[in-house]
């Protein structure tokens, strides 16, 4: 049984909201935040649509579907986006992609369903046009399938109620080897993410800043382990098995839950109006950096509720 608390805060919080768009790259991070949503009363997933990230986009939209389905919301339209960045070559390293491949395509039978024929930078670029349509867009993964349909149609965007991102640091060091100024999301495709930003859109990002505060602890798998029971949580509990070894060593984090939770409650979140922009230089690929002085173009996420974020993290359970 879900906590009546978190029911009623939730319900709460999503009446009259309008529908959310995920665009995600189908990681085990990307799964873990659809499945909580899913379970969020009043949120109205309109379509998934999937970037070239940590799955190539056509082995995403494939565990997308089969997570839907199993789920009982096979009734989510999924589309698959562009196998290559916005601009450049850059992307995940292939052992990692061949693992987010591969999730859940030996757990969950194939289902019939396929990924719509219409590519998901199309898709957007059309359903993004119409005021009288509002969306929200959660994304959660490069921002490539926006940045291509914003090119492909400049009148887009009109739709969009918000944008919360989980991508970019701006105060903390990145994630990505090398390149440790950069975070993975912005460095695999800086360009799109520098379009996406420079757009008038609202906009909240959820960075590096914001979800090293919310680190998967030990305690966490145990509670699952001691407590997942129904099919939701015992496929959280399966990706969270898959990354224990990252959550021994203090290197795995809520990213894609806390950005989704954002979308949904936004006290989880203090976020600051910033201006920033996106440097694409060799050593800060990615980068997202404050422009002093300069009209804030998004608001940016810099401070965890922790306590509000322990009671909706717990929502994923029985």
């Amino acid at each position: 049984m879900r906590p009546l608390a978190g029911i009623l805060v939730a319900g709460m919080l999503c009446v009259a909201q309008p529908p959310l768009i995920v665009d995600t790259d189908a990681g085990a991070d990307d799964l873990i935040a659809l499945l909580w949503l899913l379970r969020q009363p009043g949120v109205r997933i309109e379509a998934v649509t999937v970037c070239s990230g940590l799955a190539h986009p056509a082995a995403g939209a494939d565990t997308v579907l089969r997570v839907l389905e199993y789920a009982g919301h096979a009734g989510i339209q999924v589309y698959a986006g562009s196998e290559k960045p916005f601009r450049g070559d850059a992307a995940f390293p292939a052992e990692w992609r061949r693992q987010a491949d591969a999730l859940f395509h030996s757990e969950l039978p194939p289902v019939k369903r396929k990924p719509s024929a219409i590519p998901a930078h199309v898709f957007l670029a059309d359903r993004l046009m119409d005021p009288r349509q509002p969306v929200r867009i959660l994304a959660l993964g490069p921002l490539t399938n926006l940045g291509a349909a914003t090119a492909r149609e400049p009148r887009t965007g009109a739709a969009v109620a918000e944008l919360v991102w989980m991508g970019g640091a701006v105060s903390v060091d990145g994630n990505v080897p090398n390149e440790r100024s950069s975070e993975w999301n912005a460095f695999v495709d800086p360009e799109a993410a520098e379009r996406v930003i420079g757009l008038g859109w609202k906009k909240r990002i959820v960075p590096l800043d914001a979800t090293n505060q919310v680190p998967i602890t030990p305690a966490i798998l145990q509670n699952f382990e001691e407590t997942a029971r129904e099919w939701d949580s015992s496929i959280v509990l399966r990706l969270l098995r898959a990354g224990a070894e990252s959550i021994r060593k203090g290197q795995y984090f809520a990213w894609d839950l806390l950005a989704a939770m954002a979308a949904v409650d936004p006290k989880v979140l203090t976020a600051q109006p910033m201006a920033v922009t996106v440097r694409k230089r060799p050593s800060e690929r990615g980068r997202l950096v404050r422009v002093e002085g300069a009209r804030p173009n998004a608001a940016i996420a810099t401070k965890v509720d922790l306590s509000r974020f322990a009671t909706r993290l717990q929502e994923l359970l029985p």
